[in-house]
């Protein structure tokens, strides 16, 4: 978990105020937890108007939540337009969610946990197939009324460029810290404030990992083999190259032999 420190809390907590004086929309209408998962799944990597356009089109050509369901993905993507961003996944995944929540309820509402605790209530959230932490925590925060923050991965990026979260934070982690930060009170006014500040600005381009040149043990000793060879060349050549030595031949002096008469 990448810490945060005093420096960020005060940098977010300066964009906090500055994003929520600014904010001039109105409150989401009240929908039931199901409609608020087609509308959260539409809004994750995404924005408020185009998620509320997607969703009025969506049950304008559906008969019901459950027609939607039980639709083929192509038809949804047909309905929310091919541009629409990550549409195919998108519209995959919200599939998903809805036929697990069929298969738990044997109905197209969440009725086992209306009256739940706020965790229990996340926790079947995050449990269903397909659901991103933004949906969930955003479904958790309009429908249930529970404390918790959406973040998607364009509103982290943007926070991290600001200052306000470490380079390296997760979505979990940065979740986590924005709750701590903003009160349960607080929470819905933060949530409509900094995703109207994230639909007026594109997401900071990735930066490219820093490129390090690592030697390996192989080349390693491939260089110093070389090395080896080419000192051990320099010396042949220089044990060539070197003048000859003339040895002095001794002079042998012959004994006179004296013979005995």
């Amino acid at each position: 978990m990448a810490k945060q420190d005093p420096a960020t809390a005060k940098k977010f907590a300066a964009l906090l105020k500055k994003s929520i004086t600014a904010y001039k929309g109105e409150d989401p209408p009240p929908r039931d937890p199901v409609a608020q998962l087609i509308v959260s799944f539409m809004q994750w990597d995404s924005t408020r108007t185009k998620a509320e356009d997607a969703f009025v089109a969506l049950m304008e050509e559906m008969i019901d939540v459950n027609d939607l369901r039980v639709s083929h993905p192509h038809e949804l993507v047909e309905v929310i337009g091919k541009d629409y961003p990550n549409a195919v996944n998108r519209v995959i995944r919200l599939r998903e969610s809805l036929h697990e929540v069929y298969a738990r309820e044997h109905d197209i509402q969440m009725h086992s946990i209306a009256g739940k605790g706020k965790k229990e209530q996340r926790a079947y959230l995050d449990s269903l197939p397909g659901i991103a932490p933004y949906i969930a925590a955003q479904v958790t925060l309009l429908s249930f009324g529970g404390h918790a923050m959406p973040i998607d991965d364009k509103l982290l990026a943007l926070l991290i460029n600001e200052g306000c979260l470490h380079e390296g934070t997760s979505i979990a982690d940065a979740e986590s810290y924005l709750v701590r930060q903003i009160k349960a009170g607080d929470a819905l006014e933060a949530h409509l404030a900094l995703q109207a500040w994230a639909d007026k600005r594109k997401a900071p381009a990735a930066k490219a990992p820093a490129k390090t040149t690592k030697t390996t043990k192989a080349s390693k000793t491939t260089k110093s083999t070389k090395t080896t060879k080419k000192k051990t060349t320099k010396t042949t050549k220089a044990t060539k190259s070197a003048p000859k030595k003339k040895v002095a031949k001794k002079k042998t002096t012959k004994k006179k032999v004296t013979k005995k008469k």
